[in-house]
């Protein structure tokens, strides 16, 4: 599917802002009590969300006529993350935050937004305004700057910083369980890295191939 309107295309993107803005702005308003909102900045989430609050602000002010298919599709990638390794990886801790002082009427409604809505709304764009047949093969390799460039940065604001995380019910240097060093060590958060970075590949040739089938689709009914 691909849909030429551009008016209708503004209509959805501007619709995706406010729905991406609210998520954030809740984000910060479920954790105000815990004092130190720069922390909440250090999240994937909240930084994969923001990086496609700019990308489709952009969008929606510039209106190019042809988006670059490796930066949306390394967007889109960044954002899918965000949802998949929330709802597989992360749900269960979000029970345990709740029942540590954070209110859960904010934060149940902007995690949905941040994490099932916003990546939903973005890949339904992939999907309704962009045209297919544009990835390239390396493409996805590409796109695992983003993940490892945050992964790094965990690594390290964890080793420079003082400042520690309590948004899944305990207290950590890091920002996610599952990269954290000091509870589970070096060698088995390398391999949950690796089982990720397999999992994030794996997605990206499948969505290469679902590009390539589709732009061939279309090729044959123009």
């Amino acid at each position: 599917m691909y849909i030429h309107n551009g008016r209708f295309k503004q209509i959805y993107r501007l619709f995706f802002l406010f729905v991406c803005e609210a998520g954030i702005i809740l984000q910060y308003a479920g954790m105000a009590d815990k004092g130190d909102l720069r922390m909440l900045s250090c999240y994937y989430t909240v930084l994969s969300n923001i990086l496609c609050f700019i990308y489709f602000a952009v969008l929606v002010i510039a209106q190019p006529k042809k988006e670059n298919a490796l930066i949306r599709g390394a967007v889109t990638m960044c954002i899918a993350v965000t949802g998949l390794v929330y709802h597989f990886m992360l749900n269960g801790f979000m029970g345990t935050a709740a029942g540590a002082g954070v209110p859960v009427t904010a934060l149940s409604v902007s995690n949905i937004l941040v994490h099932y809505a916003v990546p939903a709304l973005v890949i339904l764009d992939y999907f309704l305004f962009v045209p297919k047949g544009q990835y390239k093969a390396m493409y996805p390799l590409a796109w695992l700057v983003l993940p490892y460039a945050y992964f790094a940065f965990a690594m390290v604001r964890a080793e420079v910083s003082t400042r520690t995380f309590t948004g899944f019910g305990g207290t950590s240097r890091y920002p996610y369980p599952f990269l954290d060093v000091d509870l589970y060590g070096w060698d088995k958060v390398i391999l949950i890295v690796l089982a990720v970075t397999v999992a994030f590949i794996t997605l990206g040739y499948l969505s290469f191939v679902l590009d390539r089938l589709l732009g061939k689709k279309r090729k044959g009914r123009d």
